[in-house]
């Protein structure tokens, strides 16, 4: 007799979510700390770092390297099925993992929620947009990179054009993108130079600690082989404004 198992989807589906507040108030985080990014969705704010410093430190356990099956259940299927074992025997766990990248998602490899009943949900929300702060990382990194290509349109003497390393990025895997030539068509359409895109989840540009990040960073030299650092062309504030608006 043939035995039928639902799929990913067809699991996620079926799962009953509990409100975003319960599930913090488990997790002894008040709701005043949370931003919330619709019913099923939610951020922690950063003031519960100081307000929470005074609980007793947990046991962390990081599963680092899996070799995954070929559909591709690897490091987050076991990490949730390890919580969800640790609730199970009467242990309080949280499980911690990355948002995941497009390019993936769309890709032979397919999501990263988990598997089976071991995923985490909703899926769609966040294998795809989730709170939106892969787009932000996107147009934050693209406009350091629309900037630096303004800088040597417009002063091409003073900007070494080849050694600039800040190339663009995408939450997308598109091959023919891993290369490009830029300025193609009229002066006013920019300098010719080779280039091209990564994907998102590369991009240095971060959230945490950004401004500090984004200052420092070097996408290319001068025309004296001076180092060139974000602080140095004045683009920190407007790439940190977009990550965080």
């Amino acid at each position: 007799m043939a035995v039928t198992f639902p799929n990913d989807l067809e699991i996620a589906r079926r799962a009953k979510l509990l409100p975003m507040p319960e599930i913090a108030a488990m997790m002894g985080i008040g709701q005043h700390l949370l931003e919330p990014y619709g019913h099923d969705v939610a951020k922690i704010k950063l003031e519960a770092i100081e307000e929470l410093a005074g609980r007793p430190k947990a046991k962390y356990v990081v599963v680092s390297a899996i070799t995954p099956t070929p559909l591709g259940e690897g490091k987050t299927t076991t990490t949730v099925g390890l919580g969800q074992a640790l609730a199970h025997i009467g242990r309080p766990a949280i499980v911690a993992i990355r948002q995941p990248s497009m390019g993936p998602t769309f890709g032979i490899k397919g999501g990263a929620a988990g598997g089976g009943y071991s995923q985490v949900v909703p899926m769609e929300r966040l294998n795809l947009h989730l709170t939106g702060d892969m787009h932000a990382i996107t147009a934050a990194h693209n406009l350091l990179a629309a900037m630096i290509d303004n800088q040597i349109h417009h002063h091409e003497a003073l900007v070494d054009r080849d050694s600039v390393t800040w190339r663009r990025v995408l939450d997308v895997s598109d091959r023919v993108l891993r290369n490009v030539i830029v300025g193609l068509g009229t002066r006013e359409d920019g300098v010719i130079r080779s280039t091209g895109f990564d994907i998102t989840a590369a991009s240095p540009t971060s959230c945490r600690r950004s401004r500090t990040r984004l200052c420092w960073c070097t996408p290319g030299r001068s025309a004296t082989s001076r180092q060139a650092t974000r602080r140095s062309s004045r683009t920190s504030s407007e790439s940190t404004a977009a990550i965080s608006s």
